[in-house]
């Protein structure tokens, strides 16, 4: 908890060290208050007097929203889906130019509503129920789009580590900065793998259109699981994807400044700890103005 004193002296408090203070018991309406706000910051970044308690917790709906455009992105994916189970190769598109050119095409168009047909009869519910499909399919296009809303912004940080490649072909010459580059890479493929495999998860869970329609609920709690997971790790890419989205990748100090914050950045969340400890004595001798430390272990 955060607090002003007198003359703008801001305290900051642990709830654990507040339960103890006030000996709250577990069962303590106050101390179930202080539980609910912990659980809650997992969603928002603050909580402020009067905010309401994130959907996340109460709905499961997620309180933040998407654009028309993810929801278009998501509503593509599982249209053609189903299209293409009904032709008998059941295919997933996650490429927003390819799937819009792949709904616009006529002969899509006329396979759709006999695709919510056909899949009606192969849910069981009747082929004269086909709205029943169409409102199975909004739902799962509905909670598709917060994942394609995540996986535009990891498409931001796959455009920052081609900036990081192109900056190094600008300074393969100068080893001072080569020497932070080829770590900052390292370290960047460690965090793009981990994006990668969550989404693929998602796509795995969910490529199969019948399956996924079948357990809707199921799928429905899985998806919203991995979206506040990914919402959750590229919150603290968001500074960073703005500052690089100005930075035109060539030879300058802002560009040196960059690498810099970049590589502090990664280090701090994907640096093994005995690495870590040698990169935090590189800085100190950088501030220092002293010749960089350069060991590193891999």
């Amino acid at each position: 908890m955060l607090m002003t004193l007198e003359q703008n002296e801001v305290v900051s408090l642990k709830f654990a060290g507040i339960k103890s203070e006030l000996k709250l018991a577990l069962d303590d309406a106050d101390a179930k208050m202080l539980d609910l706000i912990t659980a809650a910051l997992d969603y928002v970044r603050e909580l402020r007097i009067g905010d309401p308690v994130p959907s996340e917790l109460t709905s499961g709906r997620a309180s933040w929203d998407v654009t028309d455009q993810h929801r278009m992105i998501a509503h593509n994916r599982v249209t053609m889906q189903l299209v293409s189970w009904m032709s008998g190769d059941e295919m997933l598109i996650t490429d927003p130019v390819e799937l819009a050119q792949v709904v616009d095409d006529p002969k899509t168009k006329a396979k759709i509503s006999s695709a919510f047909g056909e899949a009606a009869k192969a849910l069981g519910i009747g082929e004269d129920r086909k709205e029943d499909v169409v409102s199975l399919i909004a739902n799962l296009a509905d909670e598709l789009s917060f994942i394609e809303a995540l996986r535009m912004q990891m498409h931001e940080i796959e455009r920052m580590f081609k900036k990081v490649e192109e900056l190094e072909a600008k300074y393969k010459s100068e080893m001072s900065v080569m020497e932070m580059i080829a770590p900052i890479k390292r370290l960047f493929i460690i965090a793009l793998d981990g994006f990668h495999q969550s989404f693929d998860q998602v796509d795995a869970q969910t490529g199969e259109i019948l399956s996924a329609l079948t357990n809707i609920a199921q799928v429905t709690r899985f998806i919203r699981e991995n979206r506040d997971d990914l919402h959750r790790r590229l919150w603290a890419w968001e500074d960073m994807i703005e500052a690089w989205s100005k930075l035109a990748p060539k030879r300058s100090a802002q560009a040196e400044d960059r690498l810099a914050e970049l590589y502090r950045f990664l280090a701090q969340r994907f640096l093994p700890r005995n690495e870590w400890e040698l990169f935090s004595q590189a800085l100190e001798k950088m501030d220092k103005g002293k010749k960089r430390r350069t060991e590193f272990i891999w």
